[in-house]
């Protein structure tokens, strides 16, 4: 595990150099391999500042941390990074996992059915509101979906007087929805 320490207005001394390091192997337990560390510390008045940035494989992880105390500025950013670090391993832990589960739930046909049945039952139909309708050319919707954060818009197409859905697909573009004669 690589540890650069670096002070501003500071003096590294050796018992920080090795808290800071202590400290930092800790992140070997999350991670499969070692990370790079850097730590930078300042003092700004009264108050020690630390910044770590953590780096490992493509992942990058950073914190600050401002005490009166050097020793814990230090000690707690790099806690920050060792929670931002396991929450990461854990969340991609779980997200490999997860197709695994379905297709394991999946192997009998008969019970995926009766799931699915009961899934279905136990939806419910919740009312966002009531939307307006207005009249717009394609174009011009198409302009009204790239400045807002709706996943869809409902309006009524100026040339054919008939209700229209565009909505965002997940590739990003704009799929249109027009219903037939």
């Amino acid at each position: 595990m690589a540890v650069e320490l670096t002070g501003r207005n500071v003096t590294v001394t050796n018992a920080l150099r090795t808290l800071a390091e202590k400290r930092a192997r800790r992140l070997e337990r999350h991670l499969a391999g070692p990370a790079g560390v850097r730590i930078v510390v300042w003092r700004e008045k009264h108050l020690f500042n630390a910044e770590v940035i953590a780096t490992h494989r493509r992942r990058r992880w950073t914190a600050q941390e401002e005490r009166g105390d050097l020793e814990a500025a230090v000690s707690f950013a790099l806690g920050k990074i060792d929670a931002q670090a396991r929450k990461e391993t854990e969340r991609l832990r779980t997200r490999k996992h997860r197709g695994a589960r379905a297709k394991a739930g999946a192997g009998n046909g008969e019970g995926s059915e009766r799931k699915t049945r009961a899934r279905a039952s136990d939806s419910r139909i919740v009312r966002a509101g009531r939307l307006p309708i207005k009249p717009m050319s394609v174009e011009e919707a198409a302009l009204t979906m790239d400045g807002s954060d709706r996943e869809f818009l409902i309006f009524r197409d100026a040339t054919s007087e008939r209700v229209s859905v565009l909505y965002k697909r997940r590739d990003g573009d704009l799929g249109l929805i027009v219903p037939e004669d």
